[in-house]
């Protein structure tokens, strides 16, 4: 019989390094031949090994389970084989784990001829296999991110007057797009190229009316009338020709657009 010890220190918390300890059904995961460990009652369980190509089976009893602090099992009868797992919390995110590991060598290891130094070499490695197993669950705990509100998302795409609905950061959308231009004035330079497919309730130009603010209302192109004088000019222009407020000025702002007027 022999018995050995090994140490090593897990960044993950104590709870997280325990948990992992006392789901046997993990084992396989990180200890050197071991196939399958299967619950059999009142902390009992049936182990399947492979023992260098061949099939070892054995029944095991956890002897202790003392939460965040000592995991140990042992063979209930036939060749010995027992194991004490004991956590010390080294900070917030770092855990030692003390491994004791009692084994009969030729059950275990029939054909190896250094006997505990491979015993000892057996139980370092099942040690950096638990270190990995632990740290990858912990990393992945920690990075992952709730999925995306879909009402969040929504509410975010909703016309917003005067931000990206008839400004020129609505020509940035990357969905299906519909220009549609001031009077006399292409879309670019006024910015009004809008994605109306992707806002809720929003079918047409018109549409548009009862989100866009006063003045950036959309209407058919054209020019609008600089009043009796018979001047036209663009949206936001000037005419030669006096107009009714006589300054010959289209303010976009205080008497908004031809669809306004109508």
């Amino acid at each position: 019989m022999s018995m050995v010890q090994q140490a090593i220190e897990v960044s993950a918390p104590l709870h997280t390094v325990y948990e992992q300890l006392a789901a046997f059904e993990s084992y396989p995961r990180f200890m050197s031949g071991v196939r399958e460990v299967t619950p059999i009652g009142n902390d009992r369980t049936h182990w399947v090994l492979d023992v260098e190509g061949k099939t070892r089976e054995f029944d095991a009893q956890f002897t202790e389970r003392t939460l965040d602090e000592r995991v140990s099992w042992s063979t209930m009868e036939g060749p010995r084989l027992a194991e004490t797992l004991t956590l010390r919390p080294m900070g917030e995110m770092k855990t030692q784990v003390v491994a004791q590991l009692e084994a009969d060598i030729a059950f275990l290891m029939p054909n190896d001829r250094r006997g505990q130094a491979s015993l000892n070499q057996r139980l370092k490695a099942d040690l950096t296999a638990l270190k990995g197993l632990v740290e990858g669950g912990a990393s992945t705990k920690k990075l992952s991110k709730p999925a995306p509100n879909p009402a969040a998302i929504a509410a975010d795409n909703r016309p917003h007057p005067g931000a990206g609905w008839g400004t020129s950061a609505g020509e940035h959308s990357n969905a299906s797009r519909a220009d549609l231009p001031y009077h006399g004035m292409a879309a670019s330079t006024m910015g009004t190229s809008v994605d109306i497919t992707s806002a809720p309730g929003i079918r047409s130009p018109h549409d548009l009316d009862d989100v866009l603010a006063p003045g950036r209302r959309v209407a058919k192109a054209g020019t609008i009338s600089g009043g009796p004088s018979g001047g036209a000019a663009a949206m936001g222009g000037r005419t030669t020709k006096k107009d009714i407020w006589g300054d010959g000025m289209i303010n976009e702002e205080d008497r908004g657009s031809a669809h306004d007027m109508r």
